[in-house]
């Protein structure tokens, strides 16, 4: 079997057999040559270095001394398979190889088979490449795209979680919901063990607890005293106090057997007030990243703007309570005030005038009633304003009565009612028509300087309709701005329950205000 292999020396094509050996010397490719039964006919210099063996200690050795020890059983089986049925195998065709050193270590390798026959027996040619750089690159690729993509998707859990944080600024919900929502998002995407939102003060106790999660209220009470310890500088500096005892392992804090080796604090400011600080706590030793910080910092302004949202809307709601009274008092002063005070005066001469004039005592008495009617059904109003819900209870037709006796009141002018009902209106469609009726009958006693005032209310299964009319002096509507005579207002009503708002005004022809709802199931209730 040797001399199959042999140099040959005496054939017409000896200097090309000696070429193609030459060339298989000099390939940057392994190549070994094997029998039949596995044995090593031939190893050039390329393989023997690549295995870190002599040409000649290979030479008659069985091909699995190149394969690791776990592989060379299952070895004996292929290669007599591949003698079955001999084909050519190409590099790269998809099997992880790997190849064992003379020292035993191993490599990644790719092989390539072909063969030829000399007489009855079988020659196998194996082209072997190390394959080891480009496994690592390979690694290191796939290392960095998991990398990137863990970085992906934390980047994405953080934008999801910021984005529902802002959606729960732009609720309603309490500050303390708000607050929880912030510690449990704060510690799932910093990975803590616990996170704590805390207040400071003045005072033997610097901080106080407002929201937690990870531990037992009992635990953050404790936890927060000795927090204090270690954070109240930090916060009252205004800076974050990442504090890690990696080095040595040992806790920073101890509360109720649970060691904390690590804790990161963020500065809560609210303007140029220091409210406090949101901490987040770690029971295994560990350094903070610039990276992590800088997310603990958003977190903690998430939380000092929920907190200071929170004030705002409590300061809002007082002074639109202060803005309500005030506008009340003002109410009270302008119609039922000055209704009394006229009343007043028609009952001081009243009884004079049922002696002299009892014709015109009879007229003043009637002017009388009316103005008692008046102020009482803008006391009813008032009290409606103070207790809105109450406009859910009472009828449009017993709202548009007490508006129209309220506005008669107060100007003195016949207003005439009429009200088509075949259904009850749906709340909010009701309390819209009611708020337009009384800017539109505000302006009629204000501004209009009318004789007379028609109010017409339709209420039908396909659509309502509500028209106030009066045949005062007008203006022009194109020169009067929005927000003057509550004409926004009205609009804005209207478009809140989808109805149609038309003014239709003329100087010295009066003003008519018309408003028209659809029902879109056919039902008005």
């Amino acid at each position: 079997m040797q001399d199959l292999l042999a140099l040959p020396t005496s054939q017409p094509d000896d200097r090309l057999g000696r070429f193609l050996w030459r060339l298989i010397e000099a390939s940057p490719v392994a190549v070994v040559a094997v029998d039949q039964d596995g044995a090593i006919l031939y190893a050039n210099q390329k393989l023997a270095e690549m295995f870190h063996y002599a040409v000649a200690d290979l030479i008659g050795h069985p091909i699995e001394i190149l394969i690791p020890e776990r592989y060379r059983s299952d070895h004996h089986l292929y290669r007599n398979l591949f003698a079955e049925n001999p084909h050519i195998r190409p590099m790269g065709s998809g099997l992880d190889l790997a190849g064992r050193r003379s020292d035993g270590s191993e490599f990644p390798i790719e092989v390539g088979l072909s063969y030829f026959r000399a007489g009855d027996a079988l020659m196998v040619l194996g082209s072997i490449i190390d394959i080891t750089r480009r496994k690592e690159t390979e690694d290191l690729l796939e290392r960095r795209v998991e990398e990137r993509t863990h970085e992906i998707d934390r980047r994405r859990r953080v934008a999801d979680s910021l984005r529902d944080i802002l959606q729960v600024l732009n609720s309603n919900r309490p500050l303390q919901k708000i607050l929880d929502i912030i510690v449990a998002q704060a510690r799932e995407l910093l990975r803590a063990d616990a996170s704590a939102i805390y207040q400071l003060h003045e005072g033997d106790r610097p901080l106080s607890f407002q929201a937690g999660v990870g531990i037992s209220p009992a635990q953050l009470t404790a936890l927060y005293d000795a927090a204090s310890l270690k954070s109240a500088d930090a916060y009252a500096k205004g800076q974050h106090a990442p504090l890690s005892n990696s080095a040595s392992g040992a806790p920073i804090l101890r509360v109720d057997g649970d060691d904390y080796c690590a804790q990161l604090a963020v500065p809560l400011k609210l303007k140029d007030e220091l409210y406090g600080g949101l901490m987040l706590y770690y029971r295994e030793p560990r350094k903070f990243s610039t990276e992590e910080i800088e997310l603990a910092v958003m977190f903690g302004d998430q939380a000092a703007l929920a907190i200071e949202n929170a004030r705002l809307r409590v300061q809002a709601e007082r002074a639109a309570v202060a803005a309500e009274r005030n506008r009340i008092a003002r109410d009270l002063h302008d119609s039922v005030t000055q209704t009394l005070f006229s009343a007043s005066l028609i009952a001081e001469v009243l009884p004079r005038l049922m002696q002299r004039q009892p014709d015109e005592s009879m007229r003043r008495l009637e002017e009388l009633r009316q103005l008692t009617r008046g102020a009482l059904a803008e006391m009813r109003t008032l009290l409606l304003e103070l207790r809105p819900a109450t406009l859910m209870e009472v009828s449009i037709e017993e709202l548009l009565r007490q508006l129209t006796e309220a506005a008669r009141g107060r100007a003195r002018i016949p207003i005439e009612t009429s009200v088509t009902s075949a259904m009850p209106l749906p709340p909010a469609i009701k309390v819209a028509f009611y708020y337009v009726a009384q800017e539109a009958l505000n302006n009629v006693t204000k501004h209009a300087r009318a004789s007379h005032v028609q109010v017409t209310l339709c209420v039908q299964p396909e659509q309502s309709a509500l028209t106030i009319r009066d045949d005062g002096q007008g203006f022009d509507l194109a020169s009067v701005p929005p927000e003057h005579l509550g004409l926004a207002i009205m609009r804005e009503r209207a478009e809140a329950i989808g109805a149609t708002l038309t003014i239709d005004s003329t100087a010295g022809a009066g003003t008519s205000v018309n408003l028209l709802w659809a029902s879109k199931d056919g039902k008005a209730s």
